[in-house]
């Protein structure tokens, strides 16, 4: 029988006293707390630690449980199924030492939900005391006997979405960065790992969707959750962690405590300097995983450099800061690097010619093809020869060269690399402003009458031609061409072009059209054999891009075996892993100090950050940069069963899905999906004999997207996670036309 003394066997989380951390349990404490600052947490009641002292006291002398502390006990499971005789509960242990800025226990402690009845009740209150005697909490707590339990009861919730969420860290002097995660239905399914979650990144008001499995929250409620994330570190005055979920729109608070660590594997993208940065472009879409050291800190900024200055020279606009950043270990490019506007105001101030070449060739590319591009197209060939010239230089090996000397000849080759770059980028840019400028006359004067899609019209005729040893899967000197891909089997036959004869009968088709109309065939001929020869001298010369890498790599593992011969590494492929100042202080020196736990630790970082799945761009483009190039497309929503990204070759194709991580794991039948981070060149064999392909990343006006339209198989790209959000084997039906990725399968 309860004694005067004795305090309450309840406490309500409205009540005062239910805040102190003594009485309560942390987790129910620091609940009680933001619920009177507040807060919109979940209520309820708590069964304080004083009886589950002294239940622990009588079960001391009283193993079975016979004496009357078990009295306190029963009280309370009267007074809460009084409160909730139907009522499904939640009932969590609040312990003394859990959900502290030192200890989380997260896992070790019981929770049992969906309980109903005293009998129930009264079995998960003994779980959640039993629990506070865990061993391994123990051992992670480092404490020495059970802590007093509290145990807090809760109604049950069954909201449309719940998840947890956690700050990771502040932008400077804004807002702190918060991880969501969100899953349909409650929060227990992810916290037991048993359903993917959705994953957000929010900074400020700007929520980036990281991964998407069913579309679970809209960007409003990410950015909700986050500033509810937020407002709790505020209160509790740390980075804190915060399970919630959504009831009737609204969002409800569950849980909150300190974050003990920050998860390395969901690290913040911040913005690295003014203007909007994308992965997506110039060298991005060429590099679809992070980079290693030596390639950052070697080709990165020699070639930045000299386009720089190829850029500065043709066109008047003066980039003097790296046009390309590093976040995470991924390459992101801005055209202007930190420049606004002005930049390109000078540039054509500087150089009206080449400015009023550009703008006329949006609308007329014959303008800019004849005022630009045929100078450009020269001096890719003047590269070319170049190229050549250095390559023949070392046909006897280097085996025989002394290592500083092929340090040098590398050195020679990136810079020829940075030469190339750029009129290799106003090429490509003018086979797609040629390419646009049909698509617009195709579509005013030929699409009501046809209804097919202008891309049939560039379907490659003629024969497949081979692809190059010298192609990539990555620009990254780490990883081998496609010619060295040891024990490769034989590239798949290309499927039949079937539709190049479409192409043909459609180009046939729009010439009828015109002539029913009295139309003058002229212009519409005049397009299509600019936009035809343009995609072809830009698939020439984009593919010579990496013609040296084969070479490049040789002399790579050649400085690599001396470093492993001096000590410094352990492999002559841990030489990607090393620093140019490290690489040439080792090659000049000669000391053999050894590099192998730095290379140890950066492979692992490495890997780490390959798991990532970042951001398609960070920031905002300056205000006149998307009038001039075009604003590239970012779809990457999920709809249900639908991922919607941006088709870049028509058609639709259903079939089972391939991820192909690399070129070298490719096992693919015929009818097969391609299913890939981004299209690289090495991957074309894999995209001539695909039913169609679908990419995290990629542009329209990327060169594998333009292979793909020649090659007539459906493509979409920048659906941002689709090599997470379907499995290796599931049937799926890829839309290039209208940019959608059903995981389903077959589709009406």
């Amino acid at each position: 029988m309860r004694t005067p003394s004795d305090p309450p066997t309840t406490l309500a989380l409205t009540d005062g006293r239910a805040t102190d951390p003594q009485v309560t349990g942390y987790k129910a404490a620091t609940l009680a707390r933001l619920l009177r600052e507040g807060f919109p947490c979940a209520d309820g009641v708590v069964i304080p630690t004083w009886i589950h002292r002294r239940h622990q006291a009588g079960t001391a002398t009283d193993p079975r449980g016979r004496a009357g502390h078990l009295a306190h006990l029963e009280r309370v499971l009267v007074e809460i199924t009084d409160l909730h005789p139907t009522e499904s509960l939640a009932v969590r242990s609040s312990g003394t030492t859990e959900d502290t800025a030192e200890a989380s226990c997260a896992g070790l402690h019981t929770s049992v939900l969906d309980v109903t009845g005293t009998d129930a009740l009264r079995t998960a209150v003994l779980e959640c005391w039993a629990s506070a005697e865990n061993p391994a909490r123990i051992r992670y707590a480092g404490a020495v006997g059970a802590p007093a339990m509290a145990v807090l009861v809760q109604r049950m919730l069954e909201p449309e979405a719940a998840g947890a969420a956690f700050a990771t860290g502040s932008e400077g002097s804004g807002p702190a960065v918060v991880s969501v995660s969100a899953v349909r239905g409650r929060a227990d399914r992810l916290m037991q790992g048993e359903t993917p979650a959705d994953e957000w990144t929010v900074t400020g008001t700007h929520a980036d969707r990281l991964r998407s499995t069913c579309a679970v929250i809209t960007f409003e409620q990410a950015v909700a959750v986050a500033e509810l994330t937020r407002r709790v570190s505020a209160a509790l005055s740390c980075r804190a962690e915060i399970e919630w979920a959504l009831c009737d729109g609204d969002i409800t608070l569950l849980q909150a405590r300190p974050v003990t660590h920050v998860d390395a594997a969901e690290p913040t993208w911040s913005v690295p300097a003014r203007g909007e940065w994308r992965r997506d472009i110039r060298l991005g879409e060429w590099l679809p995983e992070p980079v290693t050291p030596l390639f950052a800190t070697w080709f990165l900024p020699a070639v930045d450099l000299r386009f720089r200055r190829a850029q500065w020279r043709r066109s008047g606009v003066l980039v003097s800061t790296p046009s390309y950043r590093i976040v995470n270990g991924w390459y992101y490019h801005s055209p202007l690097g930190e420049r606004r506007s002005a930049a390109l105001v000078e540039g054509m101030l500087v150089n009206p010619r080449f400015a009023c070449a550009m703008l006329a060739g949006r609308h007329r590319p014959a303008v800019a093809d004849r005022l630009v591009i045929a100078e450009e197209t020269a001096a890719l060939e003047h590269h070319t020869r170049r190229y050549r010239e250095l390559l023949g230089s070392v046909t006897d090996g280097f085996e025989s060269m002394p290592e500083l000397a092929v340090a040098e000849f590398v050195d020679r080759v990136v810079a020829v690399v940075g030469d190339y770059l750029w009129p290799m980028l106003l090429v490509g840019g003018a086979a797609w402003r040629a390419e646009q400028a049909l698509a617009r006359y195709y579509l005013r004067r030929l699409h009501p009458s046809l209804g097919a899609p202008y891309q049939e019209l560039l379907v490659q005729r003629g024969r497949c031609e081979p692809v190059p040893a010298h192609a990539v899967s990555t620009l990254d000197w780490y990883r081998p061409t496609l010619g060295e891909v040891a024990e490769a089997p034989d590239p798949p036959a290309p499927a039949p072009m079937a539709r190049a004869t479409g192409a043909l009968r459609l180009e046939q088709a729009c010439l009828s059209v015109l002539l029913q109309h009295n139309t003058d065939p002229g212009p519409f001929q005049r397009l299509l054999s600019l936009a035809r020869d343009s995609a072809s001298r830009r698939r020439l010369h984009t593919g010579k891009l990496t013609e040296p890498w084969p070479v490049l790599r040789r002399a790579l593992h050649r400085l690599g075996t001396a470093l492993v011969d001096q000590g410094v590494i352990d492999s002559p492929e841990d030489v990607h892993f090393l620093t140019l100042p490290e690489l040439r202080t080792a090659l000049s020196t000669g000391s053999g100090t050894s590099l192998r736990d730095a290379v140890a630790d950066r492979v692992s970082a490495w890997t780490r950050q390959r798991a990532l799945r970042p951001p398609l761009a960070l920031g905002t483009a300056a205000c006149l940069l998307p009038l001039l190039l075009g604003r590239p497309a970012t779809a990457s929503t999920t709809d249900g069963d639908v991922l919607h990204g941006v088709g870049v070759s028509p058609g639709r194709a259903t079939g089972r899905a391939r991820i192909v991580e690399h070129p070298e794991t490719a096992r693919m039948a015929a009818g097969d999906i391609l299913v890939v981070r981004s299209l690289v060149p090495a991957l074309a064999p894999q995209i001539m004999c695909a039913a169609a392909v679908a990419a995290d990343v990629g542009s329209v006006a990327a060169h594998m997207s333009v292979i793909a339209r020649e090659y007539g198989v459906p493509a979409v790209v920048a659906l941002h996670s689709v090599t997470r959000s379907i499995r290796d084997g599931d049937v799926i039906t890829v839309d290039g036309t209208t940019g959608r990725v059903h995981r389903r399968g077959a589709v009406g």
